[in-house]
């Protein structure tokens, strides 16, 4: 699936330091300078997380000027932000948007509006977008009446109340998070309640964003709406526990990890079914996948069939496959020593005992699809 993102972009610039006194001139703490460092936030960030999570994602180039914000950090606390806002031209990024082809190409299109210009007439990109075919998911800064159109929006609390949110209708979508307190949804008409674990909170920049992107990552990997808003209350989870703007890896927000591996030389429906049944078992499920020379060293000079890019494109092009990782030694142990997976799955032609990384993990014993196996596969062909 396809993302693309709009909105206002931020440059978040900090600068680090350390005090030891208090300026004569004035109450205020004398700061030796450390170092500095510069991120992008507002739309750049949930972009930015969504491509560390291994999305599809673009970030529409709206050619128009950014705000910064410098944020001054003296030994690990906040000394005050400065703001360098920049207000963009709304009507030439509408008619940027209006003038695009192929927004039909995505899956899901996000206006993240941090109130700075670019999406002040929201309706009209919406509208455009909207009549292209892709899912329109906002991050709020205005009245509700601005955002009609788009498939959801994801006020948080005091958006919700200052902007009138309490007013979208019923029949669309929505989603309220509340800063640490549970977040509370209403998606195609059925209504949720996400506990969010309590946390020590380092800074809460970004949060929003990284929600936002976790749940759209999630709908990419074609989770129901229950477990995409699981997954986005992990990722601001994470993402306040770190000091500045944080960009989310895939193993911020999994749950259960679940490994098998093989060499899927000949992909038949015996190993589509031992596949899908993995990956009900958990949220994330890894193959490891045996490359060419341990498959000759393992089978015979004839095999593989299929070169082992070959082999890996396919897996990888499975919905129900999360990530595929090669292996050149004779097992899996050091690969399932370095993901810990918290469940190992194999087929019935295994007993548990005889599962590689059995002491690390779960182990279960998916049943064989009778009558379908690489070997045979390659029988009949030579028939």
């Amino acid at each position: 699936m396809k993302v693309l993102v709009i909105g206002d972009i931020i440059e978040d610039r900090y600068i680090y330091g350390t005090s030891s006194r208090i300026s004569p001139e004035a109450p205020v703490p004398v700061i030796t300078y450390k170092e500095e460092k510069t991120t992008m936030g507002g739309a750049a960030l949930v972009y930015e997380n969504l491509k560390s999570l291994g999305v599809d994602v673009t970030l529409f180039e709206t050619k128009q000027p950014h705000s910064v914000k410098t944020r001054v950090i003296c030994d690990g606390h906040y000394v005050c932000r400065i703001d360098d806002d920049k207000h963009a031209d709304w009507a030439a990024v509408t008619e940027l948007v209006r003038s695009t082809r192929g927004l039909n190409e995505y899956d899901y299109v996000i206006l993240s509006d941090y109130g700075k210009g670019t999406l002040d007439r929201p309706k009209y990109i919406i509208q455009n977008i909207k009549n292209q075919g892709p899912k329109i998911i906002v991050d709020p800064k205005k009245d509700v009446s601005k955002y009609q159109g788009a498939w959801l929006v994801k006020p948080n609390k005091s958006e919700y109340e200052k902007f009138n949110f309490d007013k979208w209708e019923y029949g669309h979508n929505i989603i309220i998070t509340d800063a640490g307190n549970d977040v509370v949804a209403r998606i195609d008409e059925q209504e949720y309640t996400i506990p969010v674990e309590q946390v020590e909170v380092n800074d809460v920049t970004g949060a929003g964003d990284c929600f936002l992107a976790s749940f759209v990552y999630a709908l990419t990997k074609n989770s129901d709406y229950q477990k995409a808003l699981e997954c986005a209350v992990k990722g601001s989870t994470e993402s306040v526990k770190h000091t500045g703007t944080y960009v989310l890896q895939v193993k911020d927000i999994q749950s259960t990890k679940v490994f098998t591996n093989g060499c899927f030389d000949i992909i038949h429906p015996g190993h589509i079914e031992m596949l899908k049944k993995s990956k009900e078992m958990g949220d994330w499920l890894i193959v490891g996948l045996n490359t060419d020379r341990s498959i000759k060293k393992l089978k015979g000079k004839d095999r593989p069939i299929n070169s082992e890019t070959d082999r890996k494109v396919m897996l990888e092009s499975l919905d129900f496959v999360d990530e595929v990782i090669l292996f050149d030694e004779d097992t899996p142990l050091e690969l399932i020593k370095r993901i810990k997976p918290d469940i190992i799955t194999k087929g019935g032609d295994y007993t548990v005992s005889q599962v590689v990384g059995n002491e690390l993990a779960q182990v279960f014993i998916i049943p064989t699809v009778e009558g379908h196996s690489t070997t045979e596969t390659i029988k009949r062909i030579k028939e």
